[in-house]
């Protein structure tokens, strides 16, 4: 989990609107722990997970832009709305982030875009929103 990724799971865990509708954020694709996390109150939790990354080196330095992505899957279990509006209180907290503190420092965070698309697992018990975050960190 890269920094940019962890200080956005601590935010969106530690935030006053987001944190009671979940039980948990988990990094990656941790199925043992999503199905923990899914099986205690309140039922829904968020997997923060890192896409590929492209660095861009300004002219004549050795810093550059970081391009990329980061997954955020809201997973609920007890009912395609709630997922739904758990997905909805995410984006309303990334909205206005321009940056991230994280160990003492802060990550610049300059979402450009997003993609959001529905699923529901295969045996029909979890839904998911899933959304594809395109972001530059300079």
């Amino acid at each position: 989990m890269s920094n940019l990724s962890a200080a956005l799971a601590a935010a969106l865990q530690n935030d006053n609107t987001i944190g009671p509708l979940i039980s948990g954020v988990i990094s990656g694709r941790n199925f043992e722990l999503q199905d923990s996390l899914l099986a205690t109150s309140p039922y829904a939790c968020i997997a923060v997970i890192d896409l590929p990354t492209i660095e861009t080196p300004y002219l004549g330095s050795a810093n550059g832009k970081v391009h990329g992505q980061i997954e955020v899957r809201a997973i609920g279990k007890t009912s395609e709305t709630a997922t739904k509006d758990l997905m909805e209180a995410i984006k309303t907290k990334l909205r206005p982030l321009v940056s991230l503190s994280w160990n003492g420092s802060i990550i610049n965070f300059g979402i450009t875009g997003w993609n959001q698309v529905p699923d529901i697992s295969e045996d029909l018990s979890t839904w998911v929103e899933i959304l594809t975050i395109d972001y530059i960190a300079v």
